[in-house]
């Protein structure tokens, strides 16, 4: 799979993923104009995103309905390493989900790709071409 990136202007730059592209944009306070998510918050959306699908996805599976599911998300970042240090998910499901469920849709989130991708890191290597 192949992703490209674009300088726009100042901080904002094209994100493209085959047929899709996003905008991410640096906030004013660090020297970007703050018109659109900046790549921790656009990282943090992935991650719950990510986790919701498979949930959403596993309910459907076994005849749950999700009409009503939604998450929600609060994160930190840290400084020295400047990262994403922590991230709280919280899923709403309604109706309730039967007990039984309950524990293999919070296994199911758990080992969404994403996560997966933070349990056991991905190697990066970077160039100057």
């Amino acid at each position: 799979m192949k992703l490209t990136v674009q300088h726009v202007d100042g901080l904002r730059f094209l994100v493209t993923v085959g047929e899709h592209t996003v905008v991410v944009d640096a906030p004013p306070e660090e020297g970007g104009a703050g018109t659109s998510m900046s790549s921790p918050q656009l990282f943090a959306a992935s991650v719950a995103a990510c986790a919701l699908s498979f949930v959403v996805n596993s309910c459907q599976l076994h005849g749950l309905p999700v009409d009503r599911v939604s998450l929600e998300m609060d994160y930190e970042e840290a400084q020295r390493p400047r990262r994403i240090s922590r991230m709280d998910i919280r899923i709403h499901i309604e109706p309730e989900v039967p007990a039984q469920r309950c524990k293999a849709l919070l296994g199911v989130a758990k080992h969404s790709t994403v996560a997966n991708a933070l349990a056991c890191p991905p190697e990066i290597r970077i160039t100057l071409e």
